[in-house]
């Protein structure tokens, strides 16, 4: 699951493209010195070592996100995470997760910068040369991925690479909302004294984004692939401002020893400024035939939690009902035989009223899923049902390929 975060956030870890600096024209060299320059002002960090520049064409970029999704992202860790996308209703089951994140990234991607050679990479905004300046939008991923490669000098990108991060999709999510809020930060500061000083620049983004022909996404893309991908750039810059505001660039430099471990603590920043994390959520033992296999126990998040609700109600009432989170058990299970799902949720809240708030969501949830109201706490569909529970211990869902099934794994765990 981590090659896929990670390239999907266009920071990438791997192999680099071959660097062209020698290749580039004196003025280009001249304003890339003072693009550094002013990284390390609007940053506050100094470089350490000197950092190679690339220019790299978007059809190299697109050989590279293939041969790296084809090297180092195996179809099992692809199938794994398309049964979590699937078990949640966030994606079709049929769905080429490949092939829809290379024709996003494909399309979308900017700039990248690679902490293994530690070369960063801007991709020509209009055509394969980057010509003699850089045009303002393309200023702009210069400073966004400088400010990665000055992370990763000061404090070390090889933190999304331990294993405790990699194999959680949520806290994951969340260290990368914290590096991508940061290089956002300093590129937005960036594109603030521009616009200061000329307010036209605002207009000459748009006729740049407009020639170069990215303001429009690939049609077909999931909504919440794009969600996730928007996520550490949008909701992780509200979160490193939040930690601004609290305590300046040193208490941005401090979240790198004590990365945010979940979401919530992205979404709600005084969450993390008040150390709150998850609370532990013990779940239930599922008891299963042999034929079927786990493939997640993990802490699901607010964010995913969001998603799921948001499958079937408006963004808006979604968001509400998953903000008091508290923490969660997610576990599914997978018949290899037949692909089908099994999965369990746990959830914890931080106030009763929270959890009075999502039972009546999740109530609402349900009908508008399978049409028509609960009968004995479950809902059935031809191809799944679903029970849900909400106790003084907290919210429980189960889900199975049909009602007996369902039912009979909540009343097991009920027991137990």
């Amino acid at each position: 699951m981590k090659r896929l975060i990670v390239i999907f956030a266009l920071l990438l870890i791997g192999q680099s493209i071959a660097a062209q600096e020698g290749t580039i024209s004196p003025a280009l060299s001249e304003q890339l010195d003072t693009l550094v320059t002013i990284t390390e002002r609007l940053r506050g960090l100094e470089t350490t070592v000197p950092v190679e520049r690339d220019f790299p064409t978007r059809q190299e970029t697109i050989d590279y996100l293939t041969e790296i999704y084809g090297r180092d992202l195996p179809d099992a860790d692809l199938e794994q995470a398309r049964r979590l996308y699937v078990a949640l209703d966030l994606l079709p089951a049929d769905l080429d997760l490949r092939e829809v994140y290379l024709n996003l990234l494909g399309s979308q991607v900017a700039g990248f910068y690679d902490s293994d050679t530690r070369i960063m990479n801007v991709i020509p905004t209009v055509g394969d040369d980057v010509g003699s300046e850089l045009s303002l939008t393309e200023q702009m991923v210069f400073i966004h991925e400088y400010t990665h490669a000055l992370q990763d000098q000061h404090f070390g990108l090889g933190i999304l690479e331990d294993e405790a991060i990699q194999s959680m999709p949520d806290r994951s999510l969340a260290a990368l909302a914290l590096i991508e809020g940061d290089a956002s930060a300093t590129m937005q500061a960036y594109s603030q004294q521009v616009i200061m000083r000329n307010p036209g620049a605002a207009f000459q983004l748009l006729a740049e984004g407009a020639i170069a022909g990215n303001l429009l996404l690939p049609e077909d893309i999931p909504s919440v692939l794009l969600r996730e991908l928007m996520f550490p750039y949008e909701t992780g810059l509200s979160f490193v401002l939040a930690l601004y505001n609290d305590g300046g660039w040193e208490a941005i430099n401090a979240a790198y020893d004590s990365l945010p471990q979940t979401s919530e603590q992205v979404i709600h920043p005084e969450k993390y400024l008040a150390g709150e994390s998850g609370i532990t959520v013990a779940g239930i033992d599922l008891t299963l035939d042999d034929n079927w296999q786990q493939v997640w126990d993990i802490s699901l998040g607010e964010f995913y939690l969001s998603e799921h609700l948001r499958t079937q109600l408006p963004g808006t009432q979604a968001r509400r009902a998953a903000a008091g989170w508290g923490g969660d058990r997610f576990q599914v299970y997978v018949d290899p035989a037949t692909n089908a799902l099994i999965w369990s949720l746990d959830l914890g809240w931080d106030t009763p009223d929270d959890q009075a708030e999502f039972a009546e969501v999740y109530a609402q949830f349900g009908d508008e899923k399978f049409g028509s109201a609960a009968e004995d706490a479950c809902w059935s569909g031809d191809a799944m049902a679903l029970c849900f529970v909400d106790d003084a211990s907290g919210s429980r869902i189960v889900a199975a390929p049909t009602l007996d099934m369902a039912a009979a794994l909540l009343a097991a765990a009920s027991e137990g």
